[in-house]
């Protein structure tokens, strides 16, 4: 009997003990994951400039976005920023913080008065970060929802037309409510129907804010250096990262983004891997469009389907491309009839224009507007 109870004792006691342990290191690791969220919380703070005196102008949160957002920025957002240096040292991040390779983003840090501890707390703040990553814009109608809630309303009014008539002496009302719902979703439909295929004004993120503005205007870099194949192919051609190379391989340093984006470009080059760069002009697939056609032998120029692609840091689709718009395109573009090799096979055209029967030759003329030109 003794020596179960001294069994019973001895088990209670390390029962005890192993809880009390874990309690013991429990308190320590909650302790411990207090201060690590005392210090994302600062972190945070500081980089959005919520904590007086560490910023006399702007604060980090300032110039690079935590938010997607659809206006260009030439600093890295918060998530590059947290991604490249994730894995690196402190004393990276704060030589980086301090010392900035972009000569704008070096005038700005000038101002910081952040110490070594602030420092840590923000790289805390954007390690966390990384994981996270931008916080997506929310819509600000969602236009299903919309047409879903007229569709309520139109019913309603059916029900109260022909069986609940509780509305008495106001079916006028009803009327214009019914009509004004139902051309609502009937407009609804119609913009939808329409902007099947098209992206307007589609304006992507690209993977190096390269600028259009920056070579084609600035520096009057011709757009074949890159689109090599624009005069003899379907596609313009997106540039190969041996192209970037030709000029980058000395010039490291941007007018605007500093050495974080050219940087991007050496990566890639090194690494011998290509830049994914995204397709703004997009037809469908069942649509077959030549550049060589209309920039070699049309002679078209670039601006006529992309508009003023020299003022665009970031390029986005200006045109519709719609059917209806290349067709308008088409019967109202002169072409360069004459000294153009291509248009010789047209000799009723030229009799014509001889004869002065017509005084000009669009695209229409040359079959332009036939549908086996664009679908096949």
């Amino acid at each position: 009997m003794r020596k179960f109870s001294s069994l019973l004792f001895s088990l209670f006691f390390l029962t005890c003990f192993f809880f009390f342990s874990n309690s013991v290191r429990g308190e320590d690791a909650e302790h411990g994951g207090e201060h690590s969220k005392e210090q994302l919380m600062r972190g945070e703070r500081l980089f959005y400039g919520l904590i007086d005196g560490k910023f006399e102008t702007k604060a980090c949160a300032d110039c690079h976005n935590t938010v997607e957002i659809d206006t260009f920025n030439w600093n890295p957002n918060a998530w590059e920023i947290a991604h490249l240096y994730k894995d690196r040292s402190l004393e990276d991040f704060e030589k980086a913080v301090l010392n900035p390779s972009s000569m704008t983003m070096s005038v700005m840090h000038e101002t910081f008065n952040l110490n070594e501890s602030d420092i840590e707390n923000i790289k805390l703040y954007l390690d966390e970060f990384e994981t996270t990553g931008l916080t997506k814009q929310k819509p600000v109608i969602n236009k299903i929802f919309l047409f879903v809630l007229l569709g309520v309303v139109l019913t309603w009014v059916i029900l109260e037309t022909f069986f609940l008539k509780k509305v008495k002496r106001r079916r006028i009302i009803l009327l214009f409510v019914f009509l004004g719902a139902l051309g609502w979703q009937a407009k609804l439909l119609y913009e939808a129907g329409t902007a099947l295929g098209r992206q307007e004004n589609y304006e992507p993120d690209q993977p190096i804010k390269f600028s259009h503005q920056v070579h084609a205007a600035d520096n009057q870099i011709d757009c074949q250096y890159c689109h090599t194949t624009v005069t003899h192919s379907k596609s313009a051609g997106i540039p190969d990262v041996n192209v970037c190379w030709n000029c980058h391989s000395i010039v490291r340093d941007g007018t605007y983004s500093g050495m974080h984006q050219i940087k991007k470009v050496v990566d890639a080059y090194e690494e011998g891997r290509p830049i994914e760069w995204i397709r703004v002009h997009n037809l469908q697939d069942h649509v077959f469009f030549s550049h060589a056609q209309h920039v070699e032998v049309g002679e078209i120029d670039c601006a006529t389907c992309h508009g003023p692609i020299e003022e665009m840091h970031r390029v986005k689709q200006v045109s519709d491309l719609s059917m209806g718009w290349c067709v308008n395109c088409h019967r109202d573009t002169e072409v360069q009839f004459f000294d153009n090799e291509f248009y010789k096979q047209y000799e009723d055209l030229h009799k014509k224009m001889k004869s002065g029967e017509i005084d000009r030759v669009t695209a229409d003329l040359t079959g332009g507007t036939e549908c086996s030109k664009c679908h096949y």
